[in-house]
């Protein structure tokens, strides 16, 4: 059996969505978990229906009334119903690794579901047979305890089904005039109070699972220093690019020059520093739908998309500008200027794959630093043809100066 491990919502109800919605702040792919979350334990369901068959089944046998006939039709009617929906939901993500399944369907299932319980109670608890009361009242506390622990995940929703259970019982009660059983009416309150805390706690519970683990997930992803993706990170996200023949993308490969003389001289923490602020440097010019990421030490990489190879060059020479022109301030009034050498190919003209658009970037970036540094490469194959040539300021130096790091005095 697949389970939804994610789920979405059709409606644009925003009613319906309030039912929906969390208790807390989550982020897309949060929401998204949550809500695959109601279509899980389809088996309670499904068992749910039999016992409520069994209680309706003797109601008929006991009172032979024809309306209790019609809701055991309605009730195969629906049991049928929701084992399709999941047969056909089951079907979908058998055949689509990728197919997040709507929860619309389900969620109309179960609000009837719960309404024709809730009939099916008050009925029961009106008219004067003993033994069906007692079915009955074993029945709704046996459902409450499933739907709220297979509906946490969304508690409004959840609350409305106990609802739904629920307030038709109590008004069975009140309608066949019993005095003693008024005492429901007391008891109603603090019950629904405890089972709202319990769904509470738990949906609670799980938002803070999910809040540990995105931030888990962002640390592992991203760099500890600059707060960019790191290369795992990097790798995560270039996979999730799939195949697409009139996609436009450029992978840049950047390496710093004179980074390492600034470390070996003034320590690992000017080091550190200078890495924070070239990577503000170069975030500030990246935006939108682009990433940044640093590969490790030195070395950092930008990922372009929707570009055209003729838009790639002269963003290279604005990140080589900007890494290059202006010194930076470090410690102790320390002012140091560094360089930085770019590699890139775009796809799909120097390649087929992100992987191997980042093998072409990173040998284009070889090719740079082999032509003297402080300039942008474009991938070019071994027959050096035009589409793949030297491009960035006409395969011309950026004006990158090898400046020594400097002290200056403290203003």
């Amino acid at each position: 059996m697949q389970k939804a491990a994610h789920g979405r919502l059709i409606t644009r109800s925003a009613t319906v969505a309030w039912f929906f919605k969390p208790l807390g702040n989550v982020n897309d792919t949060g929401r998204g978990f949550l809500l695959g979350q109601l279509l899980n334990a389809p088996l309670a369901a499904l068992m749910g229906s039999f016992c409520a068959l069994m209680v309706l089944a003797t109601a008929y046998l006991r009172t032979a009334h024809f309306f209790f006939g019609v809701l055991i039709v309605v009730e195969l009617a629906l049991a049928a119903a929701r084992f399709l929906e999941w047969r056909w939901r089951q079907a979908h993500l058998r055949a689509h690794s990728g197919y997040v399944p709507a929860i619309d369907l389900s969620a109309l299932l179960s609000l009837l579901w719960c309404t024709l319980q809730g009939l099916s109670t008050y009925i029961i608890m009106s008219s004067g047979d003993s033994v069906l009361r007692v079915l009955s009242a074993t029945l709704v506390m046996a459902l409450i305890g499933p739907i709220c622990s297979r509906n946490y995940a969304a508690p409004r929703f959840a609350f409305l089904l106990v609802l739904l259970l629920d307030l038709p019982f109590v008004a069975g009660a009140i309608a066949s005039h019993d005095p003693w059983l008024l005492v429901l009416v007391v008891m109603t309150p603090p019950f629904l109070i405890g089972a709202m805390q319990i769904i509470v706690s738990f949906h609670r519970a799980l938002l803070l699972s999910l809040e540990a683990q995105a931030r888990n997930l962002h640390l592992a992803q991203h760099d500890s220093l600059t707060g960019i993706l790191n290369r795992h990170g990097m790798d995560t996200a270039l996979s999730r690019i799939k195949p697409d023949a009139q996609r436009k993308m450029a992978l840049m490969a950047i390496d710093l020059d004179g980074f390492k003389q600034v470390n070996d001289s003034y320590g690992h923490g000017a080091g550190d520093l200078l890495l924070i602020k070239v990577a503000q440097r170069i975030q500030a010019l990246v935006s939108g739908e682009n990433l940044l990421g640093r590969m490790g030490g030195d070395e950092f990489m930008v990922v372009m998309r929707d570009v055209s190879p003729a838009q790639v060059g002269p963003f290279a020479e604005a990140l080589i500008a900007a890494i290059s022109h202006r010194p930076y301030e470090l410690h102790g009034g320390m002012m140091a200027r560094i360089g930085a050498s770019i590699g890139y190919a775009c796809l799909p003209e120097d390649a087929a794959t992100a992987a191997e658009l980042r093998l072409r970037a990173d040998q284009a970036l070889y090719k740079a630093k082999e032509a003297g540094k402080g300039i942008g490469v474009r991938y070019r194959d071994k027959r050096g043809n035009v589409s793949t040539a030297l491009s960035c300021a006409g395969e011309a130096r950026s004006g990158f100066h090898r400046l020594q790091p400097q002290r200056v005095a403290p203003r």
